[in-house]
């Protein structure tokens, strides 16, 4: 997402990628994973594709990213499903046990974490353009529903440079995972 787009074009293209995560991979996590595994290295950018991994696998990653990657803790049941591109965005989908990684079905929990420029002021523009009203946490973080999805809400700290995104496939899930503090930085 570029700078001076904050999240007015960044929201809906966010969204496009979220629920399209089998899309353009970075190799980013790719090598992340590999290194776990044992394999090779390799330069960022280049697509691959999604990857199941564990909680140290995503932790390992948000070291080299340099920029944490939010999550709703380890799966309880199923898998993990990593995805990364090339610009620092990183999605993670809570497969269920009967689903494999690169599931085109939209209907898996997944958080996303994108770098933006002044996350917090990107989504009052965006809340701005849409005529949408922001609600704000205790500890300052603005949320944003996204307008046109009832299964995905923005979030952003004060601060920060990052706009995360919780779709649930149930609408108000998401809402109710960020309310209730289950959206949280991996490690954290």
């Amino acid at each position: 997402m570029s700078e001076e787009g904050g999240a007015g074009a960044g929201a809906l293209a966010s969204r496009r990628r979220l629920w399209g995560a089998a899309a353009s991979i970075a190799l980013l996590a790719t090598a992340a994973v590999l290194a776990v595994a044992g394999g090779g290295e390799g330069a960022p950018g280049v697509p691959s594709p999604p990857t199941i991994v564990s909680a140290g696998d995503v932790e390992e990653l948000t070291s080299q990213l340099g920029h944490p990657v939010y999550w709703a803790g380890e799966p309880e049941e199923g898998s993990l499903e990593l995805t990364a591109e090339g610009d620092g965005s990183v999605y993670l989908r809570y497969l269920t046990e009967d689903a494999e990684a690169g599931d085109q079905r939209q209907i898996f929990l997944t958080v996303g974490t994108y770098p933006v420029v002044d996350a917090q002021n990107a989504l009052r523009r965006t809340a701005r353009e849409n005529g949408t009203a922001l609600d704000r946490l205790e500890d300052g973080a603005t949320v944003l529903p996204n307008p046109s999805s009832s299964g995905s809400v923005y979030l952003a700290y004060p601060g920060s440079d990052l706009e995360i995104e919780v779709y649930h496939p149930d609408p108000g899930k998401a809402l109710e995972l960020i309310r209730s503090g289950a959206i949280e930085a991996v490690g954290g």
